[in-house]
């Protein structure tokens, strides 16, 4: 999954016949001073209301509990013009295109009282002025980890031919709904109540007061803001700070603006001197600060000179970038982008403030910035416990586990479950009984892996149940998240799991859920296929077998698999032994999904909080959920009669132009003759049994279009009576009408009483920079053969230097004699008995045809002592096959193949086969081998090479 890194690029070239000169006034009602000015210059084009009010309030904040509105003035009505949306921002520039200049009121106030009066503005000297081509505000860019030129995409073997089969729905609301403003990230508080005034706070309280007090020791305390441009501090006279702190920073930043250094004369909480470090020069800049009467707000009282000295930018050494001013600077950056690395930090600063900060520096410093915005790292592990009782009490019947252990008398953090009570209420009532399950990594400081069960709604919506995180994809902490997982969701009727080919996961749900359907994911089937095999049958038949609906066609593309190479089928039969076929999947979900993309959207649905503290993850989770089920739930209120409207489209649309003809047999069974090239096929259909031969209806729960021919020949008869109930408005209705819990911020969380401080989990050391972005392979879009295998012989990629076929033979001997052969690891069979012979009840396996093809003859190991000669001579006499029937033992194959006839009918050949014998047995000195039956070659060790039961035990094989 990619990752998105955003950068911020601070000058942004812009077209001249669109760009505006925006002159604002700023009014705050606890300020001193009437209003502040300020100036920017936008393009209209690219400029959009929301950006334009979040740069101001960033420069500018507001504060605590306080609103903001903006006017424009219009020469024309001579009035204040309220913007609201992008359209008023539209006909604000429209109405000054003569002048280039609009004159803009911001207003800060509380809710609770009226509106400040906005005086109009006096233009009666403007005028049409020449406006830079530079932005002056920050314009963010995306940046990606891609090149600026790409090569073109050539590898397409195997490449999903059908991927709009597995359409998983994320942010789709927009198109039934009118998601307003806060669509991008703010809950939808339309049922929310909102009291207009404080005394609506306080309507059902005593006199006595005691509400009040309960609410003053809820609220965090506040104080006036002082309002100030953070990114270039003014030091006049009577400039005022909220502390001697931030005026400590405003003047770093105001040193670094204006490229001097800065000696500290003398400072304590209440009074500040200093001096500028060209004193020695000549220059007389100097400036003296002190507390005002509340002895917290910091006033400059004395600024005479100016500066008489030269630069110091380029002196390689930034004095008052400490780490402290670093925080300062990117928090907000920071708040935007959490993911954003150092490198991406300093190259930001080196664009604002044309300086250069070391990198650890600036490591430091953003690690200062995201304490101060999301607390401390070590705090946020115990905190899981605050978060966990705040859930519980919200919203009874959520799972919230929380796994630790206990090294050097510390207790630490191990793994946790996360499950809440409205999701799995949903999933058991109104969902699908079907589960995708895979991990992602984490990016934060702690390197974990993310784990996620989705589910689908009738909109083929992602649905999340549950979530998990784990310090690594191990056995153990798969297996512990299935039994959390089990004991939330329990064992639905039909269930059905997809997974990756990862053998920790899919061990877990075997030993977990042992009855339930287990599909492996197609595509991570085909990335490891196309490792071992190529052809043009595969690109054919591979994938078309996967999305074959029933057995005649899977067996149809996979005998052109195995005819063309039947090793690669026993690589299928051996490897891949779960389901990913739909020929084979269970009727019983209604989902039709080959590969497991629904996981995977699910991950870059989350992907911005992964760098987060865990606490702040699971919130931030928790608030992700919290606007998808507002929003849907407003859909399906919207929603009316039986089945989801883009189900019966659909079903519309697919009922015309089928060349398609029905043949009666009764009132509910008929034959579907589908006439195709110069032959037909024929289906039956039984409406009352909601089934198509072709499988298609049964597996999908819509009706295929064998099935809609028939329905819409029947007079007065409705599709949408034969789709399965999992795609009607009442699921729908159902999945989505619980609440989720609606919770205040972390410091309004309830202590907990768990009686012990759970230290963070020991970090594990890794080479190399830590990754943020998964590796991509080629046919993803990724770098071509980085992080690939070169093969020192041929310098290709993509195999080692003991299986290269292009090198020079002699190259490859001179390495084999040099390094020797290459260690494998042997597989540990574990001896049968009595108890594990017992085979329990397990999952539905791959069922493969029997085809009758002699199976792949695979090459013997090499040993220590094989040189390369004799192991080009030396061949296995038999490879073990995975059986049709799901089992480990090979399939019965008949004699005539498995081993030669005993009576040969051509007396030529016998002879010739005679010589051959007793020459192979003259020259290795040892007496011919009897050819007998297979019960002989179990008891003598040198039975005949072509029985079964004595291929195990050969050595060499006879070529008779």
């Amino acid at each position: 999954m990619f990752v998105e890194l955003f950068d911020f690029v601070f000058i942004c070239r812009m077209d001249p016949k669109t760009n505006f000169n925006l002159e604002f006034r700023i009014f705050a009602t606890k300020s001193r001073f009437p209003w502040f000015l300020h100036t920017e210059v936008v393009d209209s084009d690219t400029m959009n209301y929301k950006d334009l009010l979040d740069e101001i309030m960033r420069k500018y904040p507001c504060s605590y509990g306080e609103v903001v509105k903006m006017y424009y003035y219009c020469a024309e009505s001579k009035s204040n013009i309220e913007v609201c949306c992008d359209q008023d921002l539209v006909n604000m520039f429209q109405k000054n295109a003569s002048t280039k200049t609009c004159h803009i009121s911001i207003a800060h106030y509380d809710p609770t009282t009226n509106p400040p009066t906005i005086p109009l503005w006096d233009v009666t000297y403007a005028k049409a002025v020449e406006i830079p081509c530079t932005s002056s505000m920050p314009a963010p860019t995306q940046s990606s980890d891609e090149p600026s030129q790409q090569p073109e995409d050539d590898d397409k073997y195997l490449q999903n031919p059908k991927p709009e089969n597995e359409y998983v729905g994320v942010d789709e609301e927009g198109m039934y709904i009118d998601l307003g403003p806060q669509a991008q990230g703010n809950a939808d508080q339309e049922d929310e109540y909102v009291p207009e005034t404080d005394s609506d706070l306080d309507s059902n309280s005593e006199s006595d007061g005691s509400d009040d007090e309960m609410v003053e020791d809820n609220v965090p305390p506040h104080t006036a803001e002082v309002v100030y441009d953070k990114a270039d501090p003014p030091m006049k006279v009577g400039s005022i700070y909220p502390d001697m702190n931030a005026f400590r920073l405003a003047l770093a930043t105001h040193a670094i603006k204006n490229e001097f250094e800065i000696d500290i004369e003398h400072s304590e909480p209440g009074r500040y001197r200093a001096y500028c470090f060209g004193r020695i020069e000549g220059c007389k800049w100097r400036i003296h600060a002190s507390t005002m009467g509340d002895n917290k707000t910091v006033k400059v009282k004395m600024n005479p000179h100016l500066h008489e000295c030269h630069s110091t930018r380029r002196k390689g050494q930034v004095k008052h970038a400490t780490k402290h001013w670093v925080a300062d600077t990117v928090r907000d950056w920071l708040v935007d982008n959490p993911r954003l690395t150092p490198k991406a930090l300093q190259q930001g600063i080196k664009d604002e403030f044309k300086v250069w900060v070391h990198y650890k520096r600036v490591y430091h410093g953003k690690e200062l910035a995201m304490t101060q915005l999301y607390g401390d790292w070590r705090e946020s592990f115990d905190n899981l416990y605050r978060f966990k009782k705040k859930i519980e009490e919200s919203c009874p019947g959520s799972l919230v586990v929380i796994d630790h252990y206990t090294i050097n008398k510390k207790i630490r953090f191990n793994r946790l479950f996360f499950a809440m009570k409205p999701c799995i209420d949903g999933f058991l009532q109104g969902g699908r009984p079907y589960l995708a399950i895979d991990s992602t990594f984490l990016t934060g400081k702690f390197r974990g892996q993310q784990c996620v069960a989705c589910a689908v709604d009738g909109h083929n919506g992602m649905y999340p149940v549950a979530f998990g995180v784990i310090d690594s994809e191990t056995s153990e902490n798969w297996s512990w998240f299935m039994e959390k997982l089990k004991e939330a969701i329990g064992t639905p009727l039909g269930l059905t799991i997809s997974t990756d080919c990862g053998q920790a996961i899919m061990g877990a749900v075997s030993e977990v859920f042992p009855t339930a359907d287990h599909r492996e994911c197609m595509w991570h089937l085909v990335q490891n296929f196309k490792k071992r095999y190529t052809g043009k049958v595969f690109d054919d038949h591979l994938w078309a077998a996967s999305y074959s609906w029933n057995t005649y066609m899977f067996e149809k593309h996979y005998k052109a698999m195995a005819e063309a190479k039947p090793e690669a089928v026993g690589y299928l039969q051996e490897s891949h032994t779960k389901l990913w076929t739909r020929s084979q999947f269970s009727t019983l979900p209604k989902v039709d999904y080959v590969i497991n993309n629904l996981v995977e959207v699910t991950n870059k649905w989350v992907k911005a909080e992964k760098a987060k503290h865990l606490d702040d993850l699971l919130d931030s989770i928790r608030q992700n959920i919290l606007i998808k089920w507002n929003h849907r739930r407003k859909i399906a209120r919207q929603m009316d009669g039986k089945i989801l409207d883009h189900i019966n489209k659909k079903l519309r649309e697919q009922s015309r132009n089928l060349d398609i003809d029905v043949i009666t047999s009764n009132d509910n069974v008929a034959e579907v003759v589908v006439a195709r090239g110069g032959s037909s096929f024929r289906f039956v259909v039984n409406l009352d049994e909601r089934t198509c031969s072709c499988r298609a209806w049964q597996v999908s729960g819509i009706p295929c279009k064998h099935a809609i021919a028939f329905i819409t020949s029947i007079r007065n008869e409705k599709l949408e009576d034969h789709v399965d109930h999992y795609f009607s408005v009442e699921k729908f209705i159902v999945a989505y009408e619980g609440t989720i819990p609606s919770i205040p911020d972390k410091s309004m969380w309830p202590k907990a009483d768990h009686g012990f401080f759970m230290h963070p989990t020991l970090l594990k050391s890794t080479a190399g920079r830590r990754k943020e972005t998964r590796y991509k392979g080629y046919s993803e879009g990724g770098r071509g053969n980085k992080g690939r295998h070169q093969c020192p012989i041929c310098h290709e990629y993509g195999h080692h230097w003991y299986t290269c076929k292009d090198g020079d033979p002699a190259d490859i001997a001179a390495m084999l004699a040099d390094r020797g052969p290459p260690k494998r690891k042997k597989k540990q069979v574990m001896p049968a008995s009595s108890e594990t012979s017992i085979v329990p009840v397990s999952a539905p396996r791959m069922v493969f045809p029997n085809l009758g093809l002699t199976p792949p003859v695979r090459k013997k190991r090499k040993s220590s002592s094989t040189t390369p000669k004799a192991a080009k001579k030396k061949k296995s006499s038999t490879t073990s096959v995975r059986s049709g029937q799901g089992s480990n033992q090979p399939d019965p194959m008949p004699l005539s193949i498995m081993m030669p006839s005993v009576e040969v009918a051509d007396k030529e050949e016998n002879q010739e086969a005679q010589k051959q014998v007793a020459g192979h047995v003259k020259k290795n000195n040892r007496k011919p081998d009897v050819i007998g039956t297979p019960a002989m070659g179990t008891r003598s060790k040198s039975g005949c090479s072509g029985s079964p039961a004595m291929g195990t035990r050969r050595k060499r094989k006879l070529n008779v």
